[in-house]
């Protein structure tokens, strides 16, 4: 108990440099503003520690008086700007003896200066202008009162709901078109691989825009560091394609790395026709390395269709009543064989390539084989039934007749 109190003034009570109510009963800015506190303050994160209006408004909470409460010297602030948002969060958020009581990070404000909306807030504001206050701030993407945990479904910054807070600002064409910046990249994302894995499987691990953006520190990654914020998720492809005769063309900054093939926010379901469309942008059709492409096109395909084959094989043998748990077990490792050529193929190497082919294609041979055996066996398993039921049977009628001469005596 005594380490508690301890710890309660060590990190809370700086926060209070005026007189504090005794009670939320007591506190003015509750009394006059109950709404807001029912509403939207009740239920968040910080009334639950019990940081409340006069921690980000300022003014004294103990005085009733109108005039009073909001009277200078008092540190009130109506109507935060934009930049007033930023620093008051970040008296908190980036106070290390405050934060590490929570285990919260304390750079994000640091962090957020770095990014596309900081840098306009902090370095880029025009005299006579208000563009750096439709830049968003902390409460734009975490809410003003209502602010939720980021675990919490109903956060604005939970991951099923990132897209959507982003597209608030990034939807509206009005003011996007302030920046120079397009307003349907939502609607790109929601088509994506990325978004169908977001939205209609409710996969919290797929990519939204704080993965490749970035949240606090937010901005579009440069030519040479597009493969980082990809390779965060798809390490083995990052791997691969630092080997890959692409990487010299990234290093020189004539290619985006994993968007000039892919695309960035529409990004669609990679397949092996990307060989014949990706390539041809940037190669000619004839050219040696567009061939290379083709030739690996080919190798996935042939790679494909032979795994099918081999699938509805084994498939086909269990509903015939073949023992098939053997062929099952090598069906994986041919499995395995085709998902790792997906990671591999981003080296562009068909000699790489063919190799695991190789090796897929010798398990493919060797079920096919084992199959076609079991099958044969069985086939004469059943030939050698029939003589056997027609013994049976011609024995059932001698005995048959027998009985009958018999029961006739």
């Amino acid at each position: 108990m005594v380490s508690f109190i301890f710890l309660f003034f060590l990190l809370v009570a700086p926060r209070f440099a005026l007189a504090q109510p005794s009670s939320i009963e007591d506190n003015s800015c509750i009394t006059c503003h109950s709404d807001i506190w029912e509403k939207e303050v009740q239920g968040s994160v910080h009334a639950r520690e019990n940081i409340l209006c006069q921690d980000c408004h300022g003014g004294d909470p103990t005085k009733l008086d109108f005039e009073a409460a909001k009277a200078p010297g008092t540190g009130f602030i109506g109507i935060p700007n934009k930049k007033q948002i930023a620093e008051t969060c970040g008296s908190c958020h980036a106070d290390v003896e405050k934060m590490n009581f929570y285990g919260i990070r304390t750079d994000q404000l640091a962090r957020y200066k770095t990014s596309g909306h900081g840098k306009k807030l902090y370095e880029q504001t025009v005299p006579g202008t208000a563009m750096n206050d439709k830049v968003a701030v902390c409460s734009d993407c975490h809410g003003h009162h209502k602010v939720l945990p980021i675990a919490d479904p109903n956060s604005p910054v939970y991951p099923l709901n990132i897209p959507k807070t982003c597209d608030r600002c990034h939807g509206d064409e009005k003011l996007m078109s302030g920046f120079g910046l397009p307003a349907d990249m939502f609607k790109t994302y929601q088509s994506s691989v990325h978004g169908k894995a977001l939205f209609e499987k409710k996969d919290l691990s797929a990519a939204t825009c704080t993965s490749c953006h970035g949240s606090h520190g937010a901005i579009p990654p440069g030519v040479k560091s597009i493969g980082e914020a990809c390779g965060k998720c798809h390490v083995n492809e990052k791997k691969y394609f630092l080997e890959s005769v692409h990487m010299k063309a990234v290093e020189d900054g004539k290619f985006s790395e994993c968007i000039s093939c892919h695309g960035n926010h529409g990004v669609q379901v990679a397949n092996k026709f990307l060989y014949r469309t990706a390539c041809v942008q940037c190669h000619e059709q004839e050219s040696a390395a567009a061939q290379e492409g083709e030739k690996i096109f080919q190798i996935l395909g042939q790679s494909e269709g032979e795994l099918k084959e081999a699938e509805v094989l084994v498939k086909q043998a269990s509903i015939e009543g073949i023992f098939v748990e053997e062929e099952q077990g090598s069906l994986e490792e041919a499995k395995t064989n085709v998902i790792s050529m997906a990671p591999l193929q981003h080296s562009l190497s068909s000699a790489r390539i063919s190799e695991l082919y190789d090796k897929f294609a010798q398990v493919a041979r060797e079920i096919k084989s084992r199959v076609r055996e079991k099958r044969q066996v069985l086939k004469w398993r059943k030939s050698a039934l029939i003589p056997i039921w027609i013994f049976i049977v011609v024995m059932a009628i001698a005995l048959w007749v027998k009985y009958k001469r018999l029961k006739g005596h």
